[in-house]
């Protein structure tokens, strides 16, 4: 049983490389999207909550208010993971509400610490 949800939105690749180091949380459920329209489509009806959105650079960089806004409506923190962020958009993501922006680690090892780090700190156990 599922006690919480992970929404990642994100696409291709790089979603892979999320859900990869997501796996190694088999409590939680993770819900992929290449977009928030995508996101919010799964998300309907659900049970177990969501408790987390880990956005890539195509979310951020569409509307990282809208994203923010139509989450927070839910109560799901928005956090960016992504290579190559620039100082600007960097501000931008933050100043619409996204809570952190981290910039994606190289390595296997680190990236998968970093986003067990990111659900240990906003994915409480109920």
């Amino acid at each position: 049983m599922h006690r919480a949800t992970v929404v990642v939105i994100e696409q291709g690749a790089e979603a892979a490389l999320v859900c990869a180091a997501l796996a190694k949380r088999p409590e939680l459920r993770v819900v992929e999207a290449p977009d928030l329209t995508g996101a919010l489509a799964r998300l309907e009806g659900d049970a177990a909550p969501a408790k987390l959105a880990i956005a890539g650079s195509a979310a951020l960089g569409g509307s990282a208010r809208e994203l923010v806004a139509r989450l927070g409506e839910r109560g799901i923190p928005v956090i960016g993971v992504a290579s190559g962020i620039s100082p600007a958009a960097r501000r931008d993501a933050l100043a619409a509400g996204v809570r952190e922006m981290h910039e994606r680690p190289r390595g296997w090892q680190p990236y998968s610490e970093l986003i067990d780090s990111l659900v240990s700190r906003f994915v409480r156990a109920d």
